[in-house]
């Protein structure tokens, strides 16, 4: 019976283990095959009473399992190696991109929609391999605006901007002269460039076939955006106070706001602002009123900055540059050994600095008219990516993927430069007016005009503005590329 047990424990014991095998390595099948085979034809006393023939038998599966445990293990062995050595990649990007920033106080905002990049972009990484498990990589791309896109400068929808405010002889405020705008220009032509690069311990994290490599780094990513073509409009209106004898501005129906244009008469008697009248009923004029009275006669009316305007030349250029420290985490999930899928994070806190002409500005200073920069903490960055990557050759990897990139800054200092020659003119017009009048009020007017201009001169010919600019820029990309390991 011992004996009978032994013999028994030697043929099961293998086929048990073969089965597991299963588990690990297609080719078991054909070991099992084999083994079929080899028993066939022979009766059940045969295969138990005959110990050389089992022996044999049993010789033959052990051997073939072996086998197939070395082979898997170099398997294995293959897809766990370290990294080692340079790795580089090239791609081609179709980005879809955003961007606009918003003056807090000036009521302004200006974006750049649907703006789209053809990219081409690119890494090497050095692998120092199992004695020193680090890498260090290096990266650039570089970017053309790809067809048209619009831009809309937009000083409407945050309130507008205070053109002047009107007061009586005792400095009462009569009302508040404003101004509001809209235009909308094409964008094309622009370009952009970055490089970034890092330091990291590839694998240094796993989790089940995911291996995880933490990283810090350096970004600087820097666009140019131009525009042309634009066309637009601005209407200034009074708002007026509880001062002034006419209304300016009606609630319409359901609430809605409607201001007349700025109207302003000359008269011998001096100047008059106009509205509508309310009469005792509560009716209001259809029509806009010049109050009775001898004013004498009119002989100039002026609308203030209210006009149609078309721009074929360029009205906006902006550089902007987003650059500063990051830590990213990047993952990858092998499928099999031919197809991988990969990911990666970063987080990033960039300064951000912009810089724009707007050539049609007589009154700011050229090429540079603004300036609006964040220091290190007033900006963030957000880029994801997740790529499919597949064996195309023994070195070389294809991937598809997409990437998204997100920019933000808040509070940044706005700066505008002023065209030191005109306000020069301006005030050397104001003193002439000055000095050829006798009347006390027309000098008080001009000389605080003055005033104003010496300013300006005073402060270099620049006004700043601390906490004024929000800015953000997004992108969303589609990725095709290559990798390839020397």
């Amino acid at each position: 019976m011992k004996k009978l047990f032994s013999v028994l424990l030697m043929a099961v014991v293998p086929g048990i283990a073969g089965a597991a095998g299963t588990y690990y390595n297609t080719g078991y099948y054909g070991s099992n095959t084999n083994y079929n085979t080899a028993m066939t034809g022979r009766s059940y006393a045969s295969r138990y009473g005959n110990q050389g023939t089992n022996t044999t038998t049993s010789t033959t599966r052990t051997t073939t399992r072996t086998v197939m445990r070395q082979g898997n293990a170099q398997g294995n062995k293959k897809s766990n190696a370290k990294k080692q050595g340079f790795v580089g990649q090239m791609g081609l990007s179709h980005e879809f991109a955003n961007w606009n920033f918003e003056m807090n106080s000036a009521g302004s905002k200006l974006h750049y929609d649907n703006v789209r990049w053809n990219v081409l972009s690119g890494d090497l990484s050095y692998y120092f391999g199992d004695s020193t498990p680090m890498q260090i990589k290096v990266g650039a791309r570089y970017g053309t605006q790809f067809d048209e896109s619009p831009m809309i400068d937009d000083d409407i929808s945050k309130g507008g901007y205070l053109v002047t405010t009107w007061t009586d002889e005792n400095g009462g405020v009569l009302g508040y002269q404003t101004g509001h705008a809209l235009s909308v220009g094409t964008s094309k032509g622009g370009n952009q460039m970055g490089f970034n690069m890092s330091f990291g311990l590839p694998d240094y994290f796993t989790w089940g076939r995911a291996k995880i490599t933490p990283s810090v780094g350096y970004r600087y990513f820097n666009y140019k955006l131009t525009t042309e073509k634009n066309y637009g409009a601005t209407l200034e209106v009074l708002e007026s106070t509880d001062l002034h004898p006419y209304i300016t501005c009606i609630s319409g129906y359901m609430g809605e706001l409607q201001c007349d244009p700025f109207l302003l008469f000359y008269t011998d008697g001096g100047v008059t602002l106009t509205g509508r009248i309310i009469d005792s009923n509560g009716n209001i004029s259809d029509l806009i009123q010049l109050p009775e009275g001898s004013f004498g006669t009119i002989y100039g009316v002026s609308v203030g900055g209210s006009y149609y305007y078309e721009q074929s030349g360029t009205s906006h250029e902006y550089k902007t540059t987003w650059a500063g420290p990051y830590v990213a985490l990047d993952a990858e999930y092998e499928i099999n050994n031919k197809n991988f899928v990969s990911g990666g994070i970063e987080l990033g806190l960039p300064t951000y600095k912009s810089e724009g002409d707007q050539p049609y500005r007589y009154d700011w200073a050229h090429p540079k008219s603004v300036e609006d920069s964040g220091g290190f903490g007033d900006a963030i960055h957000l880029g994801l990516a997740a790529m499919w990557k597949t064996f195309v050759a023994d070195s070389m990897m294809l991937s598809l993927g997409f990437t998204y990139d997100y920019y933000k800054v808040s509070g940044a200092t706005a700066k505008t430069f002023l065209n030191s020659g005109y306000y020069t003119d301006l005030y050397n017009a104001y003193q002439d007016a000055y000095n050829a009048t006798d009347d006390a009020d027309e000098k008080a007017i001009y000389q605080a005009e003055m005033n104003t201009i010496n300013e300006y001169r005073n402060a270099g010919w620049t006004l700043e503005s601390s906490n004024e600019i929000d800015s953000i820029y997004k992108s969303m990309g589609i990725r095709l590329g290559l990798e390839y390991k020397f």
